[in-house]
């Protein structure tokens, strides 16, 4: 294939030098590279004495297509394919491998995330729940420790004390909810959790390790020339390897879309290589249109503190054609100002570009509620459903414990009808053990076979029935079930952690659709028509960022400046893969942020967007459900059906309930409805601890019992408890016990406006005491923190009231106190302290406020079900509700 250089293209391939190619965005850098490998195979360079490195699979095979076809014709084929095009990763292990120094075996990322859980939970790190723990900071764990070990550092390099001593200096309240010592705590469980990690591996390798071996013992060859596409994404390790290996190099890439600073690249190698090579520059952009440079190229250099070089960089950044000037959109509206987007452009191709995986799942999840056709780079929401209703699914089936197995009869694999679902959940809650008999014995051993079996028979079936995305994820969670068995020592417990901790799974989906989603990280090399960007706001830095920073300074390397414009950086790649249109959807806060004065122009939109739930056919999947389990004519049954069962049990609830208590009162319909008539059950281990310590309290301070009875943290929350009581002895002349864990009830409407006499509020009263001038009522709580404390005191200030009227005393003479018996922070520091915290303002108006609202559902069920509608949540559960709601 004939490719004509540029002038700008010709000058920089004659070059003799060490070269750095300063690349701005679509200026063709992988062709130039391409034109490059021409040049020396012209010149008589052979084959294998170039290497070409880049940085992902994807851009390998596309900077092979480009060489390929430029030297197709002129060079023969089998001298093509003697060049050397690899990633960093593949080229050092390749080497490794064929040196024999190491075995081959590569530590995923599931192994390396299930071992720094391992780690927290043996020291006991956080006072979080395992889910919050999987979930929240273990990933971040993760790529910390990632990214870190890009610069070398491993953890028998880390200087923890001195990383400690200067959080000192690092630590900013301002932008974090945890205490300096809390943080400081975490960065000796994260060291711990990194070696932990490290010594688990045995003789296996991750991708650093393979950097760090080549760079030790490479004794190879040199290549004659070396060519590095996107230089700018090297890190540390990388920018050494590429030195060592080459005589010649010949570097591509732009530090103003340098993007992927969390993975180490970093914007230093680039000027470190402007000192040793001589720099060229490619200015002529044959993507946008000029009003798409102006305004990409105005915002960039506004905001930068490198003006000067910048502005060099750009002076000839110029465009082939001319377009629309860009339009900023200022919208609470952001999913509806899309779907505008989308049917106001139908017959071109469309960008929709993220900063976060998060961003997209929203997206995706309102795409598909519109019936939009797209292809994504990154998990739907349909795949998060997916992987939930699995785990909930086998986890049901492998457990013991009753409250899993009836979580998993809500599923979509359950054998069951919502219908029945919701009966067990009645069943479990009256304690009716003949209900209970046939859910108690359905399950599987955690056994290859069993689990096999499980899988063929019922998960793969119903998820090819639900689409692509269900299928993919239900093949990744079955290898890592493989992956989970061929640990030494499998657990039921760890098998559930292992599927949790996982990651994402996704399949490109619609690939021949002209709308894709995707996040600027990986947009990079894509170009659309048209760009829809959805930028996020700054948020707050992560005590794994202050800890990271912490390990880097200790090691005498400082980021801070290089990754201070990184967010510039990714805005400048989103704006550049625009050809034609440029949209930025932001909000009013934000707006001001991206328009530049005379180069973009700025919309308001007042709308609002609505929550939605995905569409999908509930009863053809519960009947398939019911086929797949053998139950051929209940399936038959179910579609003929036309009935109304979860309208009529919904009402049959308010119809029958004859108590309220405060904890029943949730003034959303769709927490009512989960938490008080389908009742579903849980296990809380925080809950668990509550309960031992509410009983203890209860009889230590009676008599009956002494702190030293107790395992050590109930102890503690006890005689943390006694404290309390003491300080309040000094406060409060007299003070006794008169009553614990005391539970009461009265006509509910001697409390409000109401008129049904026999309906009857309820609450239990942690500990009531008398005193020389009143009563005090104490609620004990065992929260980590009192950030929840305005609801406690809202609840008090409930028991205050009916406590006044049962035992007919003024409610000025009854004073109302929060006894926290184990405040210890989200992170374990080893403090578990206590405070007592008054209620000075009367909260009952709140509370009855929201009652009022219950109340008025009671009377007319169907005011609440209309409610329910009306305010839909993205959980899959209430989609199938809706649906049946509105049959």
């Amino acid at each position: 294939m004939s490719i004509q250089p540029s002038q700008e293209q010709a000058e920089i391939i004659r070059s003799e030098r060490n070269t750095i190619v300063i690349s701005n965005p679509g200026t063709g850098k992988t062709t130039t590279l391409s034109l490059k490998v021409m040049n020396l195979l012209e010149k008589g360079v052979r084959p294998d004495e170039i290497l070409c490195i880049t940085f992902t699979e994807k851009a390998k095979k596309e900077m092979f297509d480009a060489i390929f076809k430029i030297a197709k014709g002129k060079i023969a084929e089998p001298d093509i394919m003697k060049i050397n095009i690899h990633t960093f990763h593949s080229f050092a292990y390749n080497y490794l491998i064929d040196s024999g120094m190491v075995t081959g075996d590569i530590v995923g990322n599931n192994l390396m995330r299930y071992s720094i859980l391992g780690s927290f939970e043996k020291n006991n790190a956080f006072n979080y729940s395992k889910n919050y723990i999987i979930s929240e900071i273990v990933p971040k764990a993760e790529n910390a420790m990632r990214y870190i070990k890009s610069f070398g550092i491993t953890p028998d390099k880390i200087d923890v004390e001195q990383a400690v001593s200067l959080l000192n200096g690092l630590y900013n309240e301002n932008r974090t909810t945890y205490s300096l010592d809390e943080i400081k705590a975490f960065l000796r469980y994260f060291v711990d959790a990194y070696k932990n990690y490290e010594g688990s591996k045995g003789d296996a390798v991750d991708y650093s390790d393979m950097l760090l071996i080549f760079i030790e013992r490479f004794q190879g060859k040199k290549f004659k020339h070396v060519l590095v596409d996107e230089m700018q994404d090297m890190n540390e390790l990388e920018a050494k390897i590429a030195q060592m290996v080459g005589e010649n190099l010949f570097l591509v890439g732009d530090s103003k879309q340098a993007i992927f600073g969390f993975q180490g690249g970093s914007i230093k190698n680039f000027h470190k290589f402007r000192e040793t090579c001589e720099p060229k520059l490619l200015s002529m952009n044959r993507r946008s249109c000029q009003e798409i440079l102006d305004y990409s190229k105005s915002h960039f250099l506004g905001r930068t503190k490198n003006r000067e070089m910048f502005e060099r960089e750009l002076a000839c950044f110029r465009s082939q054609g001319s377009g629309q000037i860009p339009k900023i959109v200022s919208t609470s509206a952001q999913l509806s100002k899309i779907l505008d987007v989308i049917e106001e452009n139908p017959e071109k191709t469309i960008g929709i570009i993220t900063r976060t995986n998060r961003q997209i799942i929203e997206i995706s999840q309102y795409l598909d509620t519109n019936n939009i056709k797209y292809s994504s780079t990154s998990s739907q929401a349909t795949a998060e459903h997916a992987k939930d209703e699995i785990l909930g699914f086998v986890k049901g089936l492998i457990s013991d414990r009753i409250e899993d197995k009836i979580s998993a009869a809500f599923t979509v694999f359950s054998p069951y009808t919502l219908k029945e679902a919701f009966e067990l959940s009645k069943a479990h809650r009256n304690k009716d053990k003949e209900k209970l008999a046939k859910i108690t014995s359905w399950g599987v051993l955690m056994r290859r076979e069993d689990l096999d079996n499980l899988f063929n028979n019922t998960i793969f079936p119903l998820c090819v029935s639900k689409g692509a995305e269900w299928f993919a994820t239900a093949i990744a969670v079955r290898n890592q079930i493989d992956q989970y068995l061929a640990l030494d020592t499998p657990t039921d417990e760890g098998l559930f952690d292992y599927i949790s901790i996982a990651e994402e799974s996704y399949v490109e989906r619609s690939t021949s659709s002209k709308i894709t989603l995707t996040t600027v990280h990986k947009a990079k090399g894509k170009a659309f028509d048209v760009v829809v960007y959805v930028p996020t706001t700054s948020k707050r830095t992560t005590f794994v960022d202050t800890i990271v920073e912490a390990i880097l300074q200790a090691g005498g390397i400082d980021v801070k400046d290089e990754l201070e414009e990184e967010s510039l950086r990714i805005d400048f790649v989103a704006f550049t893969r625009a050809k034609e249109k440029l949209i930025i959807i932001t909000d009013d806060r934000n707006s001001k942020n991206y328009h530049v004065e005379n180069f973009s122009e700025i919309e308001l939109d007042d709308r609002r967007d609505e929550v939605v739930a995905t569409r999908l056919n509930n009863r053809l999947s519960e009947a398939f459900s019911l086929f797949v389990a053998g139950r051929f004519q209940d399936s038959e049954r179910l579609l003929k059906s036309e009935d109304g069962w979860l309208e009529e049990f919904i009402i049959n609830y308010f119809k029958n309930v004859d108590h309220f208590s405060y904890s029943s009162i949730k003034p959303d319909p769709y927490e009512f409805l989960v938490k008080n008539i389908i009742k579903i059950p849980e296990y809380h281990a925080a809950t668990d601890f509550g309960s031992k310590v509410h009983s203890a309290l209860a009889d230590v301070t009676t008599g009956k019992t002494k702190p030293e009875d107790y395992e050590e943290n109930v102890k503690k929350a006890v005689e943390n408890g006694l404290n309390a009581i003491e300080q309040m002895r000094k406060e409060y002349s007299g003070l006794k016990i008169v009553a614990t864990e005391k539970a009461y009830k009265l006509p509910l409407s001697s409390m409000t406006q109401y008129d049904d006499q026999s309906m009857l509020f309820i609450g239990f009263i942690d500990a009531i005491f008398q005193h020389d001038d009143g009563h005090l009522i104490v609620d004990y709580k065992t929260d980590k923190n009192s950030n929840y404390a305005s609801d406690h005191k809202r609840q008090l200030a409930v028991y205050r009231k009916m406590y006044s009227i049962l035992e007919e005393i003024p409610e000025d003479k009854i004073s109302t106190c929060i006894v926290f018996v184990a405040l210890r922070g989200g992170i374990n520091t080893g403090k578990f302290e206590w405070s007592v915290e008054f209620e000075k303002k009367n909260a009952f108006p709140t509370f009855e406020k929201h009652l009022q609202t219950v109340l008025a559902w009671k009377k007319d069920p169907k005011k609440f079900i209309q409610y329910l509608l009306d305010n839909p949540k993205e959980d899959l559960l209430y989609q199938v509700i809706k649906e049946k709601l509105k049959q």
